[in-house]
């Protein structure tokens, strides 16, 4: 096992905020949503018609390439080592990405953790020693059939807003996300200093109540790093604004951290990246650190008695500490955490 840290030294990122990390981050403070009438495709049948879609962007294959060319760049990489160096890609399938998933190493579908377990993975094989250096990529461009899915299930806010751990939450919506990071040893931009996976089986689509797989989650990510709970002064949370989902993830965060830590859902203003949600949201994280600025839970309006928590309410705060979490959470139970430093 190497003594060196894991750490991110090159990434590239894309939402409907923007693109590049900086451009999430300015968007994400002062909680300015990106959900507007989808013009992609038609929804003139759906319950929903809202999105949060980048109005430039290309076809999936195309901005993942380039992310991950981006990412190489920033982390130094040459031609030789980029070549060499594996790639782990979280998609929905291969449609659409066949030329960029024939070079992967592994093709991550494991819905809304895919990205995070990725990112667990390759950080666990380079820290012992099985792998000098990993990128990890993940996409997802908001499409008729999985916001169909979504609409069709109920999913999605009918009033046009994502309000994570509101007590008026309606439910999600879905947006753009591409990623890419390096991962490799030594220090970097940001260290992964710990990593957590659970499956707890509680239900097909529903988390268990109590949250006891997600805080399981949690705490060995803790035990990786072998730190206290108390070294943790962020989590940008899984919360999708859906009641089940977000009061179990409250319980999961009240488990271990006793509500002492600071906590906003991202997603409130980027939508739910589904199988990109887990990088998106760590880049998010990272930069949010880097700036020591820590972004507001937007569209909260009512305090829910189930979601008793630090939320970051009406304005940014001050990050006092280098350790924040992401933590993302899928149907059948899977629950993924991942610590970062940074700052």
């Amino acid at each position: 096992m190497s003594d060196q840290p894991v750490s991110i030294t090159g990434l590239s990122v894309l939402s409907a905020l923007g693109r590049g990390a900086e451009a999430q981050l300015a968007a994400a403070l002062p909680g300015a949503a990106a959900f507007a009438e989808v013009q992609r495709f038609d929804t003139g049948n759906r319950r929903v018609s809202r999105a949060a879609m980048l109005a430039d962007v290309r076809s999936l294959e195309e901005e993942l390439l380039d992310a991950v060319t981006a990412a190489c760049a920033e982390a130094g990489l040459t031609v030789g080592q980029r070549a060499t160096t594996p790639l782990f890609l979280a998609v929905h399938g291969r449609s659409g990405v066949r030329a960029l998933a024939s070079k992967a190493a592994r093709i991550y579908t494991s819905a809304c953790v895919s990205a995070s377990t990725a990112v667990a993975d390759a950080a666990a094989l380079i820290r012992h020693g099985y792998a000098e250096r990993i990128v990890v990529a993940a996409g997802y461009l908001v499409e008729s059939d999985q916001f169909a899915l979504f609409d069709a299930g109920r999913a999605l806010s009918t009033d046009g807003v994502v309000r994570p751990f509101s007590l008026d939450r309606k439910g999600l919506l879905l947006g753009d996300g591409v990623a890419a990071i390096v991962l490799q040893r030594g220090e970097g931009l940001a260290e992964i200093a710990g990593w957590g996976r659970t499956g707890d089986g509680y239900h097909p689509c529903q988390p268990a109540p109590d949250g006891h797989g997600l805080a399981a989650a949690i705490q060995c990510a803790l035990r990786k790093a072998d730190l206290p709970p108390d070294v943790v002064g962020y989590i940008n949370a899984n919360a999708t604004g859906t009641g089940f989902s977000d009061a179990s993830e409250a319980a999961a965060i009240r488990t271990v951290f006793h509500g002492e830590v600071p906590v906003s859902s991202t997603k409130a203003v980027h939508g739910h990246a589904l199988e990109a949600s887990g990088l998106l949201e760590l880049v998010l994280t990272v930069q949010a650190l880097r700036e020591g600025k820590l972004p507001v839970n937007a569209g909260f309006t009512t305090r829910d008695p189930d979601c008793d928590l630090d939320l970051i309410l009406d304005a940014p705060r001050r990050a006092t500490a280098q350790y924040g979490l992401t933590l993302n959470a899928a149907f059948g139970g899977a629950n993924t955490a991942l610590l970062v430093r940074a700052g």
